[in-house]
């Protein structure tokens, strides 16, 4: 069993974009006149600010036990998925340059929906992603999820290998 945890070094850009963000919307939102245009647009994007430093406050406090039979994040509520009752993994890449050189990644995994079978993302900045992406990747294939061709190169990409996708349930091959 594995407890992973975001890091707080991971975070402290994620804080610093959400304090500059809230100082530089929420005085400018309480000195313009009531009701004004730029009133609701400032408090808009501050609410937005806070909302993302509350996340990025949640994703801290977050814990992931990675077990044999079963991955949990536990956050501000508890979810809990069955490798066995894993239905989809999703792993995408977010570039943040033209050149593709910097990003990030986010897993998505779902369950069957029965019982603890529900949705758990977690993303690259997790202290052991690597070993949740190949813990995922062997129960998709385990399970015969279909995996998407850009799951697959992002698999491979971290060095997960990933077999063939199984032929179709009816035995008749898709034409090309």
């Amino acid at each position: 069993m594995s407890e992973l945890r975001y890091p707080a070094r991971a975070l402290l850009g994620d804080y610093l974009r959400a304090g500059l963000g809230l100082v530089l919307t929420l005085p400018p939102t309480l000195a313009v006149p009531a009701g004004s245009i730029a009133q609701y647009v400032l408090g808009a994007l501050a609410i937005l600010f806070a909302s993302f430093a509350a996340r990025t406050a949640s994703r801290q406090t977050s814990r992931v036990t990675l077990e044999p039979a079963r991955i949990t994040l536990s956050a501000l509520r508890r979810t809990s998925l069955e490798w066995a009752d894993l239905r989809a993994a999703k792993l995408n890449y977010y570039s943040t340059r033209a050149d593709r050189g910097e990003g990030w990644m986010q897993l998505t995994l779902k369950g069957s929906g029965s019982g603890t079978g529900g949705t758990i993302r977690v993303d690259s900045n997790l202290d052991g992603f690597v070993e949740v992406a190949r813990a995922a990747a062997a129960a998709a294939q385990a399970n015969r999820v279909p995996l998407s061709e850009t799951t697959r190169v992002n698999f491979t990409s971290l060095g997960i290998a990933i077999a063939e996708p199984p032929p179709p349930p009816d035995g008749h091959e898709t034409p090309a």
